[in-house]
């Protein structure tokens, strides 16, 4: 492209583009952030569905607001909820075996869970520097075990590092990130904190196929490693490998100058089993086969 088409290309996607790529893709976070002064709520609504027996289904709530604090460094706050609806009986995850079932019984019922806070820091543009680098930190109380909605206490630490690059003079985006969550939790009446430590690699694309309008596909990795009381055979606990999965799908975005929304929907395409002999090649205990979001936000 020649310099005088860059230009106003570049001060277009300065001005811009942090509102239609900020929530172009469902679960990726962009290495921009908001001008100093400006203003967004987001709401976002997660479910999830399908375990091994039974029927489970939930909704994840999040309300969020966000404000520049400066031209390269937002913070956000976030109110977080959850809806279950399962029928359990002896057990919905889980592996082939009646003794490997878990969550047990029914639960219909819709609560608030906890509260977030958030900062992001961009380190490098996506339109002036070779690759948009920002890193992003937040922190998250809970009331609520999210998948048996039992009582309890639990907080989570979660890093980002965020790379975003622009193709085709922005109309095409790529984006990474490369994620550390360290949660806590510990059961309303129990005596032990079970500690959690997730690595995760989320990657995607996004492409603007009209004005306003992008289509884009996403996925990411992840594995768990736990550590609590009677995981190794002294009863003393240590860590332990639990679980990893891989989901992945499409999505769709829309944005104007004001407002956007986002549909992303995957699933499991595979996992590490529950349990031995279990070959079905899924994790359904701490996750689910398939998750629908929905996002829209508004500029103000």
């Amino acid at each position: 492209m020649k310099m005088y088409k860059a230009v106003p290309f570049v001060m277009w996607a300065m001005l811009t583009q942090s509102h239609v790529y900020a929530g172009s893709l469902g679960y990726l976070k962009s290495a921009e952030t908001l001008p100093q002064g400006a203003q967004e709520a987001t709401l976002s609504i997660t479910q999830k569905e399908g375990k091994r027996y039974g029927s489970y289904k939930r909704d994840e709530y999040r309300a969020e607001y966000a404000y520049g604090l400066t031209n390269d460094l937002s913070a956000a706050f976030y109110l977080n909820g959850i809806q279950h609806n399962f029928d359990c009986g002896t057990g919905c995850a889980g592996g082939p075996d009646d003794a490997d079932k878990e969550i047990t019984g029914s639960l219909h019922q819709s609560r608030m869970t906890g509260v977030s806070i958030e900062l992001k820091k961009n380190l490098l543009s996506p339109y002036k520097d070779p690759l948009g680098l920002a890193l992003l930190g937040e922190v998250t109380y809970a009331t609520r075990d999210n998948i048996t909605g039992e009582k309890g206490v639990g907080w989570g630490y979660e890093t980002k590092l965020i790379f975003q690059k622009p193709y085709l003079d922005g109309q095409l985006q790529w984006l990474t990130n490369l994620e550390l969550e360290v949660e806590s939790w510990k059961a309303e009446g129990g005596s032990t904190t079970e500690w959690a430590v997730a690595p995760r690699l989320r990657t995607g694309v996004s492409y603007r196929f009209a004005p306003k309008w992008s289509v884009g596909l996403e996925g990411w990795i992840d594995k768990e490693i736990l550590n609590s009381p009677g995981v190794t055979n002294d009863g003393k606990g240590g860590w332990e490998m639990d679980h990893w999965d891989l989901f992945a799908g499409p999505s769709i975005h829309y944005g104007d100058k004001s407002w956007w929304f986002t549909v992303t929907a995957v699933k499991q395409i595979a996992g590490s089993d529950e349990s031995n002999n279990n070959h079905k090649g899924r994790h359904l205990a701490d996750h689910e086969k398939k998750e629908l979001r929905v996002k829209v936000g508004y500029n103000f």
